[in-house]
């Protein structure tokens, strides 16, 4: 959310900030997430947080080392990079078919994200970012109120595609 709000201009000042939360919020916090996933036998949760943490600590390392003078960031480089994430966020949006409508809108909006900051189109990627950031918090708020109230959320619990079982078909 804070990244996007910088490249939506709606935040203009101390784009700083986002350093430190792509280190621990974006960057560890996920890949923690991913081994706890990974542990639990969520192949989805455990590839899907553990790359994103790897994106996160990726955008740090670049960053501190862009600002530091070691390298230069080129705009090449960073579209390509954006366009990996990307296509790796459509094709986990496709698995989301099967799995709920909140996380399908999450990664929907997320690749469109992605490719919309890859195209150079920093701003509209931002406001697209926003809305991602959006879903995403509605999307964990909305897990953890299940969990807590053991009331079912029709946009957790329903696939956008329904498959009929095995044993149904018998």
């Amino acid at each position: 959310m804070v990244l996007s709000l910088f490249n939506a201009h709606i935040i203009t000042a101390g784009s700083d900030v986002v350093i430190g939360l792509a280190a621990f919020y974006g960057g560890l916090a996920q890949l923690l997430a991913g081994i706890l996933e990974w542990r639990a036998g969520n192949t989805f949760g455990y590839a899907a947080f553990f790359t994103y943490g790897a994106f996160w600590e990726w955008y740090f390392i670049t960053v501190l080392l862009a600002y530091m003078g070691l390298i230069t960031i080129s705009p090449a480089g960073l579209s390509a990079v954006l366009a990996a994430f990307g296509v790796f966020t459509f094709i986990f949006w496709i698995y989301t078919f099967r799995l709920n409508w909140a996380l399908w809108f999450v990664f929907l909006t997320l690749w469109l994200t992605f490719f919309l900051l890859a195209a150079g189109l920093t701003i509209a990627g931002g406001y697209m970012g926003i809305i991602t950031a959006s879903l995403a918090w509605y999307t964990a708020f909305a897990l953890i109120a299940q969990e807590v109230f053991n009331r079912p959320i029709p946009l957790l619990t329903s696939p956008p595609i329904k498959v009929k079982s095995e044993t149904a078909k018998h």
